[in-house]
């Protein structure tokens, strides 16, 4: 066979590469639930979205899910969506090796990939590393958080979990980071390499300007406790004229934060709590808001702001991924409430400002967010 018959080879293979990617909660977001059964959080998001991009760009992609009662097959979007588990299946004790592991591992095998892909630190990473591993498959992890990429910040409290999370870290074949700083943190706290990749999103077709929306501020993420819901209840009541949206779903280990939230929101006469919504839900909410609001102490770089940008809504943020706030002007990082109030109110009442921040984000998430450029450091990763 010539040279240039084994390159036409290579890139057929290529372009019908077979793909597992696994996430556990993802079913939510590919099947559009409420979210009252299902935790939602911006990595579903992220799963559902790159999935539907690399089948219709012609790759065989599987997508391993838990089980929400769904069927154990289903077809959506073009992915070849499999179950795995319950939750609440299995003696409590054993069921992370009957049925979690034993149906995690029979899922990946029916999948038959030629590479798995995991995001979010995990007992799933470790899992699907030996996989690889024992089969020979290549597999490729995507950081999904700042706390992901040192011992000391894990948000994994089980030391089963550390340790699978860790020996998968360090074989995988290809780590992706969501921020130069991730890539820096691994870089320092573990000596591994990542290559920086975008995130996937949503782009409409058409926008309505600032001055015609009907909402002056939106908070939208999960209920945890570094996410800080109780800040944004502070800036409303700061500003009793503007008209806010706050949504968001219970983490399952912080339900009284949830709790806390709702009634706090529900007291402020300016605020409409929406709790838990539907995927489809969000892009209602940012298409008729002005500024997006931000309050974490830490993320990995939220999905909320891409589709923020998208929309051409500014962020009013206390976390500034990268600095690519306040570098780009999509809007104004801030360190506190206070802050967060100044900068609400100063955009809100100039009009030609906000525009002008409106544009340059939607410029930025027409030409930086579009999936043929997001997706090149993902299919080098999986397609190596």
């Amino acid at each position: 066979m010539t040279d240039i018959d084994s390159t036409q080879r290579d890139a057929v293979q290529r372009k019908s590469a077979r793909i597992c990617m696994l996430n556990y909660y993802a079913w939510g977001v590919i099947a559009d639930l409420d979210g009252k059964k299902v935790h939602i959080g911006g990595e579903e998001v992220q799963h559902a979205l790159m999935s539907r991009y690399l089948a219709r760009s012609g790759h065989q992609v599987t997508s391993l899910v838990g089980d929400f009662g769904q069927q154990p097959v289903e077809q959506v979007g073009g992915v070849t969506v499999r179950k795995t588990f319950a939750l609440a299946d299995g003696l409590p004790g054993l069921r992370f090796f009957a049925p979690r592991l034993t149906a995690t591992w029979a899922s990946m095998k029916a999948a038959d990939a030629d590479v798995y892909y995991v995001s979010c630190a995990g007992a799933t990473v470790g899992i699907a590393a030996a996989f690889c591993r024992r089969h020979g498959r290549r597999f490729v992890f995507r950081i999904a958080s700042d706390a992901d990429c040192a011992p000391d910040t894990l948000m994994l409290t089980n030391a089963r979990d550390r340790v699978l999370y860790h020996y998968g870290l360090r074989r995988a074949d290809a780590i992706l980071a969501q921020t130069d700083k991730q890539a820096a943190l691994l870089l320092k706290n573990y000596g591994l390499h990542a290559e920086v990749a975008g995130m996937f999103s949503d782009l409409p077709d058409t926008i309505a300007p600032p001055a015609e929306r009907s909402t002056d501020l939106l908070w939208l993420a999960n209920m945890r406790s570094m996410k800080r819901p109780e800040w944004f209840i502070d800036i409303v009541r700061e500003l009793p004229e503007f008209v806010c949206e706050m949504a968001g779903g219970a983490h399952p280990e912080e339900r009284e934060l949830y709790a806390r939230a709702e009634a706090g929101a529900r007291a402020l006469p300016n605020l409409r709590f929406h709790g838990q919504v539907k995927f489809g839900t969000t892009r209602s909410l940012f298409a008729r808001a002005r500024i997006f609001v931000n309050t974490s102490s830490f993320e990995g770089f939220p999905n909320t702001y891409l589709q923020a940008w998208a929309n051409g809504v500014p962020v009013v943020a206390t976390f500034d991924p990268d600095g690519i706030i306040a570098r780009l002007g999509l809007g104004v990082a801030v360190s506190d409430v206070a802050g967060a109030v100044a900068a609400a109110r100063a955009l809100l009442a100039d009009p030609a400002e906000l525009a002008a921040c409106s544009a340059r984000c939607r410029a930025y998430a027409s030409t930086r967010l579009a999936p043929e450029t997001v997706s090149a450091p993902y299919l080098s990763a999986l397609l190596a």
